[in-house]
């Protein structure tokens, strides 16, 4: 687990291997110093940019067909495959993103476009927890983004250990713990209340509050799970190793705060001064006047306002003189003023409002001063010179993983084994979050005997975790098995396949081979 300090010297290096320096230790390194930072991970030809703001990755840009946002809202069933197409065509040719060309057709409502945006990113940043080789290279010269999203690096490496980690790893990490306990640290890097925990996680985070012992813990909970989750509260810093029980101190809570004296008529002085109510405090009664933006609205202007400049946030010409200007403003500001918003609304809609009117008044302050106004002219006739450019030159080549399956699939039947092994790689690099992609590059390795027997049923059965719907996953684990000699549980995991692959005529025929029915 690396200390302070060495995450301290991991910025001296701008740039280094991912074998030395894994993925989720760069990750804690900028989010521990809550730095703005670009990181620019490569493996083979893949390629990703995370940005982070604050220690926090708002956005990640990758050469994934499967990543970008068009194929994620199909393959979740959000939009039709036709719809999308047809929506991309015309954001292509206005340039614009697709997700707000989806809202303006009504194809999916703005909320549920940021909650898709937001769990896009999630994937995305998942995937290079697989990546055990590499290079990665960080810059803090960090270019305006548009993004509006945010990702918690706590809960991130949470789950991306928990679910695309290898075993071997959490299992390695984890072995300093035998025959020993396990306790809550007492200055961590990042707060347990940061994370959002299962039932069955929660339970190991108790034992350790209570001092117990690792082997106790192990005996009541799946020892892979916990494995991976104590690697990732370790490296949080939040658990640490102890040679004898230490549990952890009762936290006291005084009802009373002793520091603040209580108003009384005998202590007239004690009353605070009056501080001036803001415009975005929620007032004693509801304001008259204009009805207040819908949730939609709100969420679609929150989703667009970091990209759009002061013209096309106040909707302006070039040509708008200074009473549109003013006019535009106050219609603007009086829309998304945050007093007219409820602070419990879902999805923090009254501070999505406050950031849309903020922003809007900021618009008005550049448009409003002559020399700032004709600069944003300027700029915007730059880059419309640079958008025309980027037309022409088209867009950049993607590596399609469900592609390279199919490739990897029809080298297999023709039996280019290690061509396919090839494929399959590539395709799981591509989606460390799809058993089928693993499962195909686990049995490849088998058959090529690159994998023996007991090395192979590890990896498809952490590709059945990955994704328990992976019929095929379920198919080549009873095949191992029962060449382990595991014959019941083999056909238990065939069995399981036949389900989940309805019509293909695999799992029946080796059940068949196995002498099962």
């Amino acid at each position: 687990m690396p200390t302070r300090d060495e995450l301290e010297q991991l910025f001296r290096a701008p740039s280094g291997d991912l074998q030395q320096t894994p993925y989720p230790i760069l990750l804690l390194a900028i989010a521990a110093h809550e730095r703005s930072a670009v990181l620019e991970l490569r493996r083979n030809q893949l390629e990703k940019t995370i940005v982070f703001d604050d220690g926090s990755p708002v956005e990640c840009r990758s050469n994934i067909a499967t990543e970008t946002l068009g194929r994620f809202l199909v393959s979740s069933g959000k939009v039709s495959e036709a719809d999308c197409h047809a929506a991309f065509a015309v954001a292509a040719s206005r340039g614009v993103p697709l997700g707000e060309i989806l809202t303006e057709r009504k194809l999916i409502a703005p909320t549920e476009l940021y909650r898709a945006l937001q769990q896009n990113l999630g994937r995305k940043l998942l995937e290079p927890f697989s990546w055990k080789s590499g290079s990665w290279a960080i810059s803090f010269d960090v270019p305006p983004t548009a993004s509006v999203l945010r990702v918690k690096v706590p809960q991130l490496l949470v789950t991306g250990i928990g679910k695309i980690e290898t075993q071997e790893t959490a299992d390695e990490a984890a072995a300093a713990a035998n025959g020993k306990y396990l306790a809550i640290a007492e200055n961590p890097i990042f707060g347990i209340e940061e994370l959002r925990l299962s039932s069955e996680q929660q339970k190991i985070v108790d034992a350790a509050r209570r001092g117990a012992k690792f082997d106790d813990i192990r005996a009541g909970v799946d020892t892979d799970d916990l494995h991976r989750l104590v690697y990732a509260l370790m490296l949080l810093g939040i658990l640490r190793i102890t040679e004898h029980s230490m549990p952890e101190a009762p936290r006291l809570e005084l009802a009373v705060n002793p520091f603040v004296v209580e108003e009384t008529e005998a202590h007239p002085a004690a009353r605070p001064a009056e501080i001036p109510r803001m415009a975005f405090e929620t007032p004693s009664a509801p304001p008259r006047g204009e009805e207040p933006a819908a949730a939609e609205e709100v969420m679609s202007a929150y989703l667009a306002y970091r990209r759009r400049d002061a013209f096309d946030l106040l909707e302006l010409a070039e040509t708008e003189g200074a009473s549109a200007i003013t006019k535009a403003f106050l219609r603007m500001s009086e829309k998304f003023r945050p007093s007219k918003f409820d602070e419990r609304a879902a999805d923090g809609l009254r501070d999505k409002a406050q950031e849309v009117y903020l922003a809007a008044a900021r618009a008005y302050a550049e448009l409003a001063d002559p020399d700032r106004r004709e600069a944003l002219v300027k700029r915007r006739e730059k880059l419309r010179e640079q958008a025309q450019a980027a037309a022409k030159a088209g867009p950049a080549a993607l590596i399609d993983p469900e592609a390279l399956c199919r490739s990897g699939r029809t080298l297999m039947a023709a039996g280019k084994m290690r061509e396919a092994l090839s494929s399959f790689e590539m395709a799981a690099d591509c989606d460390a979050q799809n058993g089928t992609y693993a499962a195909e590059a686990a049995w490849c390795r088998f058959q090529l005997g690159v994998s023996p027997p007991s090395t192979a049923i590890k990896l498809l059965k952490n590709a059945i975790r990955i994704d328990g719907s992976s019929g095929v996953a379920h198919l080549y684990a009873g095949q191992v098995l029962a060449i382990l000699g595991n014959r019941l549980e083999g056909q238990a995991y065939i069995g399981r396949a036949a389900t989940l692959l309805p019509g293909d005529p695999r799992p029946a025929q080796a059940l068949k081979a196995m002498g099962g029915r």
